[in-house]
């Protein structure tokens, strides 16, 4: 991730409302079992966001983790998976492999790998992608990339 790169004013504007739309729908939900505040969080860079404490299921232990999301060609392309830290989810990526594939330090349909991340493979509603920049929550966006991957992750 380029520490150099230049973010439009317009893609900026987007970007913000696209974390606090995200950060919206992670006050929806209860602390994690590590008390500790659910936080969406753009990279300095725009070329990334995080999210710190992403809930989980009850059938997951723990109940969160902490997710990045590439979105170096937001909007015109949705995040291509999410990345999970290898050290700190070990255990996680273990479950999460059993609804999804996973690849440590490798990635698949054009995503960068990113040594130290396991990649979990997931797409959105059929690879389509539909962004209003005129309207974003009327359209797809980062939260409803998100919400569609909490749903997977309970079926």
């Amino acid at each position: 991730m380029n520490s150099t790169v230049t973010v439009s004013p317009r893609k900026l504007a987007l970007l913000r409302w696209e974390v606090d739309n995200l950060q919206q729908y992670l006050d929806e939900f209860e602390y994690p079992s590590n008390g500790e505040w659910r936080r969406a969080q753009l990279g300095s860079t725009g070329e990334y966001l995080t999210v710190r404490n992403f809930p989980l299921p009850d059938s997951y232990n723990p109940d969160y983790i902490d997710l990045l999301v590439l979105i170096d060609s937001f909007p015109a392309v949705p995040p291509i998976g999410i990345y999970v830290l290898n050290k700190h989810n070990s255990s996680l990526v273990s479950q999460l492999k059993n609804r999804f594939n996973a690849f440590r330090d490798r990635a698949f349909h054009d995503a960068p790998a990113i040594s130290g991340y396991t990649w979990i493979c997931t797409h959105y509603a059929g690879n389509s992608w539909r962004y209003r920049s005129d309207d974003p929550g009327r359209g797809d966006n980062i939260r409803k990339f998100l919400v569609n991957f909490f749903a997977e992750l309970i079926r």
